[in-house]
């Protein structure tokens, strides 16, 4: 049933490298994806750096740079403070492609958009969503998702202790999410759809090692679930018409881990960071005298005074200690091989309104190398129980409808999705 002539389609499967899905589309993996490669341009796609969904997707929905958006991870501390706290859509600096014009969009299974805010049509937030009822815009829908069954994220801890129940809920969350889309397209009829799978992320990061091996226990199941991804997009894309615009893409890219770095455990080590023995008082325990901290996804700040409560930079040293963190960065290495194969400096990246609350470094890993943020790590490096890892070059953007093949983009970037789709749409959206 094609219910009317619509602007466009986005399919997000997170995590998915550019690779990976060329690989399983020619194998026949996913004979959908085959066809509609066929007919449009696919082509690899850099990802925000660092390489973190909640950076990346809210560059993809706004077309604009982190340091405009203001999105530079899942979790930063308070203002003021030392306290931890996970990202807020009501933290999204920039507007979204569906507060652009008066389209009707349907929104299911966005990350970093929680709690849902108004729109025209409706929108579940992805991970990371607490609550089912505030993941759910208009709220009124709610209780239909949670009758259906409907699972915001798999609980990848299940990884670590089945991998029979990882792929179990695997597959009924995906279910549970078209499930979702059936009803929603039925009940709002969208101009613009925007659909998002997530759990091809989930198994990358526990099963990468299955996909490269081919003897791999588990490695029949991992295609298996591809298989069943390639089903939804064949459904959305019978679904949509062979007229519609239709944007595919990803927001990272992800390879093998050789090793995990504790990079806390490093500042702490050279004698840049200096922590509380209480374990349980987190960032909280950063002592006074503590240069640097790192927060997720390799983001380094300085302890600046008047900005943390026990800062100990001040603005006249902040050049110098820059030079001395990236020379110290630039210097780690793992059996004669660098760990680390950039520094990055907050004005090298990022431009726009949000650029202050930018962190200070941002560090990009040589190939193989998981950088880990965790506090009171006695180990540099660790090998923990995740066999993938995020990378920022292999993400991959598909687009069905552009005019002049020979003027498509060759080096995207995930600024650039929203608008080479709307360029797609011939004008129609936003």
């Amino acid at each position: 049933m094609v219910a009317k002539s619509r602007k466009g389609s986005i399919i997000g499967l997170d995590g998915v490298p550019y690779g990976l899905l060329d690989d399983l589309s020619d194998r026949e993996v996913m004979p959908n994806f085959r066809e509609l490669k066929r007919d449009g341009n696919f082509v690899p796609m850099r990802s925000a750096i660092p390489a973190n969904s909640a950076v990346s997707w809210s560059s993809i929905i706004t077309g604009e740079n982190p340091g405009e958006h203001g999105v530079y991870g899942f979790t930063d501390l308070m203002k003021g403070s030392y306290v931890s706290s996970y990202h807020s859509s009501l933290n999204l600096r920039a507007r979204p492609f569906w507060r652009m014009d008066d389209s009707c969009y349907l929104v299911i299974n966005l990350p970093a958009a929680y709690p849902a805010q108004e729109i025209n049509g409706a929108l579940i937030s992805g991970f990371v969503s607490p609550n089912i009822d505030r993941a759910v815009y208009p709220p009124s829908y709610a209780g239909k998702l949670k009758e259906q069954g409907y699972m915001v994220d798999v609980d990848s801890s299940k990884a670590q202790k089945s991998k029979l129940l990882f792929f179990k809920e695997l597959n009924e969350a995906l279910d549970r999410r078209m499930d979702a889309l059936r009803l929603l397209m039925a009940e709002t009829d969208p101009d613009v759809l925007m659909f998002v799978i997530t759990g091809t992320d989930r198994l990358e990061h526990y099963l990468w090692d299955a996909y490269n091996n081919r003897d791999h226990e588990w490695r029949q199941e991992l295609l298996d679930f591809y298989g069943k991804v390639d089903e939804a997009i064949g459904y959305i894309a019978s679904e949509i018409g062979d007229e519609t615009p239709l944007m595919i893409l990803s927001d990272h890219g992800m390879e093998g881990i050789e090793a995990g770095v504790n990079v806390n455990t490093y500042l702490a080590q050279c004698g840049y960071l200096d922590l509380e023995d209480n374990p349980r008082k987190s960032y909280n325990g950063i002592k006074s005298g503590t240069k640097a901290f790192a927060l997720e996804s390799a983001r380094i700040y300085l302890n600046k005074v008047g900005k943390y409560p026990r800062g100990s930079v001040t603005r006249d040293s902040e050049l110098q200690l820059l030079e001395e963190l990236t020379d110290l960065f630039q210097k780690l290495e793992k059996n004669g091989r660098k760990v680390i194969r950039k520094v990055y400096r907050r004005d090298e990246l990022y431009r726009g309104k949000e650029l202050a609350n930018a962190p200070d470094l941002i560090l990009v890993p040589e190939s193989g190398f998981n950088l880990k943020m965790g506090l009171h790590k006695e180990d540099l490096f660790e090998r923990g129980f995740l066999t993938g890892k995020h990378t920022e070059e292999d993400a991959f953007l598909y687009v069905r409808g552009w005019e002049d093949d020979s003027s498509f983009p060759r080096d995207p970037t995930v600024e650039d999705a929203l608008s080479i789709f709307r360029k797609t749409s011939g004008g129609r959206l936003g």
